[in-house]
């Protein structure tokens, strides 16, 4: 059995934000909500703690788990490029892509055979349905809109490019492009039903993680021993590590967990409704 060493128990007491990463840890690996998920998000409530979302996904591929769930205070989204108040529907801030850098990162991502998504506030968009398009819209729930890239680049603010390579036959590709674009953020994601392809979100490079860590404790009128933060992939570590508690996934890599203060079990165990009621449990 798992139990909590008592040090952290004692700093729960202080807890009165509660952040959530989705893929890997609210929703499994099949990218499914665990039953003991409610009985949890029920017991932060009754205890006075908020809970918000801090996830790469947009709020409009959030809106279904915020829902169900009840997660509604002001979170994290885009990677930290879009910063909302779900309750009421509010924006505290967006970090687009420049155009130019847009265009940059889709023109070289193309001519290394990628695959490209972009996204604006409320949609994404794609050029053609390939059978990857497919089943990222069913891991997001929502559908993409074909279009042509550019056009959509120049029409409107950019806030996240969503770029795919298959590795067994591209091999990292995404490191070389990754090097090309200092400037911008780079965030890596995995679909775990589909190991062989990997993701990078790319963001401008103002939206970093401490920044969106410190505008949402300033928002919610907190400081940082106050937050617990949920996370299994790298682009979670920053706020695991700026958080008062930080617990990684058990399904979570090596890098990820030894940045955590606690390691629960894997979200497919339902690890996020296990160290909730080891926290915050009687």
């Amino acid at each position: 059995m798992m139990h909590i060493p008592s040090h952290l128990r004692e700093a729960a007491a202080n807890i009165r934000l509660a952040f959530f990463d989705i893929d890997g840890t609210l929703l499994d690996s099949q990218g499914q909500i665990k039953s003991d998920l409610y009985a949890a998000m029920s017991l932060l409530k009754q205890q006075g703690i908020k809970t918000a979302i801090a996830s790469g996904r947009p709020y409009f591929a959030a809106k279904y788990l915020i829902d169900e769930l009840g997660i509604r205070d002001t979170g994290m989204f885009y990677t930290g490029a879009h910063l909302y108040d779900p309750l009421n529907q509010q924006t505290l801030s967006e970090t687009a892509l420049t155009r130019d850098s847009a265009l940059a990162v889709v023109n070289a991502a193309r001519e290394l055979n990628m695959y490209v998504e972009v996204y604006t506030a409320d949609a994404f968009f794609v050029a053609d349905i390939v059978p990857i398009t497919e089943v990222h819209a069913v891991h997001l729930r929502v559908e993409p809109t074909c279009a042509d890239l550019i056009s959509i680049i120049k029409a409107q603010p950019v806030s996240k490019l969503l770029l795919g390579v298959n590795r067994g036959e591209q091999g990292d590709l995404l490191s070389a492009l990754e090097g090309a674009f200092p400037q911008e953020i780079f965030a890596r994601a995995y679909l775990s039903a589909h190991p062989q392809w990997q993701f990078a979100s790319v963001v401008s490079g103002r939206a970093t993680k401490e920044s969106a860590f410190q505008a949402l404790l300033e928002h919610h009128q907190l400081e940082a021993h106050q937050v617990i933060a949920f996370g299994d992939a790298e682009s979670d570590m920053d706020f695991l590590r700026m958080a008062g508690i930080g617990i990684a996934m058990g399904n979570a890599n090596g890098n990820v967990q030894a940045c955590a203060n606690w390691v629960t079990k894997t979200a497919d165990e339902a690890g996020v409704a296990f160290a909730i009621h080891q926290l915050f449990g009687n």
